[in-house]
């Protein structure tokens, strides 16, 4: 049978998955929101394409400045303030001993990976119930998977949200709380833009295509 299991990894002792993504963790001008793609090379180099936003002209500093980071390129997004870096870096540990887990224990690696509001890499890791949890034994100490869901993998059973980024879903999860939804209308653009710290059209922009990504998800 094959399983899903949903984790957090949070690091531990002052480490991060790779010293390029903790630099933009820590900085004030930028977001994480998602990793749509990584992959490991035999060299141990590696590729990741990522989401997120802020000051592109930070995240170009960050990117020219790491000498993990051996070629980039920022792509824009569709989202305000957002963008997409690729990114070839040097493999560092834990990451690399991250990714060699997937392949030694034949795990599907379920993309794209979210960023928590805290800046820690929330998985879904796909196999069987045995190669998980031999996998999950196998994580090293300096980072802690923290479970959240688990269970029978069904790949048609994909929840409309599944494509939100980190933002949308913190604009939407505040809409639902404050009773945007609810009959009378219990909150306005003005009170969730108060609670996310954005604009009222950045939330007009984020409700209208999460609308609209589940309507059309609803009719497919």
């Amino acid at each position: 049978m094959m399983r899903y299991f949903t984790f957090t990894f949070v690091p531990l002792e002052e480490r991060y998955f790779h010293p390029a993504l903790a630099e933009a963790r820590d900085h004030p001008d930028i977001t994480l929101e998602q990793m749509k793609y990584i992959n490991l090379f035999e060299d141990e180099t590696g590729v990741v394409l990522l989401g997120g936003r802020g000051d592109e002209t930070a995240a170009e500093a960050l990117l020219a400045d790491n000498d993990d980071v051996i070629d980039w390129e920022l792509i824009p997004s569709n989202d305000e303030n957002g963008y997409y870096a690729y990114i070839h870096f040097t493999g560092r540990e834990p990451a690399v001993g991250l990714l060699k887990l997937l392949d030694e224990y034949r795990l599907v690696l379920e993309l794209p990976l979210r960023f928590t509001s805290e800046g820690y890499l929330r998985v879904t890791v796909i196999g069987t119930d045995d190669n998980i949890q031999q996998a999950l034994r196998n994580v090293p100490d300096t980072i802690d998977a923290q479970a959240t869901q688990m269970g029978e993998y069904n790949p048609d059973d994909e929840r409309a949200i599944a494509g939100l980024t980190e933002r949308q879903r913190e604009v939407l999860e505040a809409a639902v709380e404050m009773g945007y939804y609810e009959v009378p209308r219990q909150a306005t653009y003005e009170e969730i833009a108060d609670v996310c710290d954005c604009t009222v059209g950045t939330v007009g922009e984020h409700l209208n295509r999460i609308e609209s990504q589940i309507i059309h998800s609803a009719m497919d």
